[in-house]
């Protein structure tokens, strides 16, 4: 009886099959932090907004990772219709925007 059970037991498959749940558990996890940085950044920028003082001392790649995470976050709360965290987020932006524009002129 040992046998047959050994006999029917696909090692390649289990291990597909492993990596396949470990791979959703990862991607799950992934989601949710990105989720919580979102909603953690929004209320950081909500409360605070963005000083000018360091957008005008921000590098220039400094400058475009944010306004690429701002606008990554706007497009989160757009496809959830959370417009009011857009508008937040938009103001922001475009004091960031107006710092760069007088930075680079």
């Amino acid at each position: 009886m040992y046998n047959d059970m050994e006999d029917d037991f696909d090692f390649e498959e289990f291990m597909e099959n492993s990596n396949r749940e470990w791979e959703s558990k990862l991607n799950d996890w992934r989601e949710r932090m990105i989720l919580e940085a979102i909603e953690l950044n929004y209320k950081k920028i909500k409360e605070n907004g963005i000083s000018d003082w360091h957008a005008r001392h921000m590098d220039k790649t400094e400058a475009a990772q944010l306004v690429e995470t701002i606008n990554y976050m706007m497009s989160h709360f757009e496809a959830l219709e959370e417009y009011e965290k857009c508008a937040v987020l938009k103001k922001e932006l475009s004091k960031l925007n107006l710092v760069m524009d007088k930075l680079n002129t």
